[in-house]
């Protein structure tokens, strides 16, 4: 079976911890068909280290083997968006390790893929509500999830036009932000979780795992990542100071900072040991 040799990959590649947020994460994966997301093939992959030496290749023929590996699918090779890679993101859900019956905010659907990893997650008695900025990425998430009963898409911005009013467990952006919109943080449940990639203006930066502080909010980076940038989450001045934050080596995994404040008063700051 495909999906097998997919999870042992998986869990050899992200150097996964023997507990059960990393066996309850796996068993997610397992369930979700990555053909039923990745559109018809032969399909436009790339491979996780191709930002250090390999280029985009197409998969020889549409057999859905060449999915079940750690590649990026292609979803639209010139604005750069891909399904991201499972390897990183397996890696990053079981830290974050969401639970049964939570309310989920994706911020950037694409189509699907890991809206339907996070359903599996939060299971019949969560919520997964998704945006997509894309209105084509957008319909194809929805006819995708038609039969996900736990999840909603939207077409629309995340960081800008937010519908409704319920708050959210958790919060995960699959685009780069700069800092956290107010929107967000006005939503949050208590003890709530964000994954975000803080990302600076090569578009490069650090994943970071964040909750409320009486100061903002405190987070620890999880490593060097590089994101297609979410509109109306990012600002010029706060794009510099990322990327001179994270031009640091040892800030890019498991450093401790602070995002103090909001508007033009945010700072990050590193915590206190």
């Amino acid at each position: 079976m495909h999906t097998d040799h997919f999870i042992d990959q998986l869990r050899v590649l992200a150097a996964l911890k023997n507990n059960p947020e990393t066996e309850r994460t796996l068993a997610a994966f397992k369930l979700v068909a990555r053909e039923d997301f990745a559109g018809k093939g032969p399909w436009k992959v790339r491979s996780a280290l191709a930002d250090v030496t390999l280029p985009l290749r197409k998969t020889p023929d549409a057999d859905p083997k060449w999915l079940y590996h750690s590649v990026l699918v292609v979803l639209d090779e010139d604005k750069g968006i891909n399904i991201g890679d499972p390897s990183l993101w397996v890696g990053l859900l079981a830290r974050a390790d969401v639970q049964p019956g939570a309310r989920v905010l994706q911020v950037g659907a694409g189509v699907g893929y890991y809206t339907a990893i996070l359903s599996k997650l939060v299971g019949p008695t969560g919520l997964v509500v998704a945006y997509e900025v894309e209105e084509e990425l957008a319909t194809r998430a929805t006819e995708n999830l038609a039969s996900y009963d736990n999840v909603e898409v939207h077409h629309g911005n995340a960081a800008t036009d937010l519908i409704g009013t319920g708050a959210f467990d958790f919060v995960v952006s699959f685009a780069g932000v700069t800092h956290v919109p107010s929107i967000w943080a006005a939503r949050l449940a208590p003890d709530a979780r964000l994954l975000l990639p803080l990302t600076g203006e090569d578009w490069w930066g650090a994943m970071i795992l964040a909750h409320q502080s009486d100061e903002g909010f405190s987070a620890v980076t999880l490593g060097r990542c590089g994101f297609y940038p979410c509109t109306g989450a990012r600002r010029d001045d706060l794009a510099a100071e990322v990327s001179a934050l994270f031009s640091e080596p040892d800030h890019l995994l498991d450093w401790r900072l602070r995002i103090i404040g909001e508007g033009n008063q945010l700072q990050f700051k590193a915590e206190a040991a």
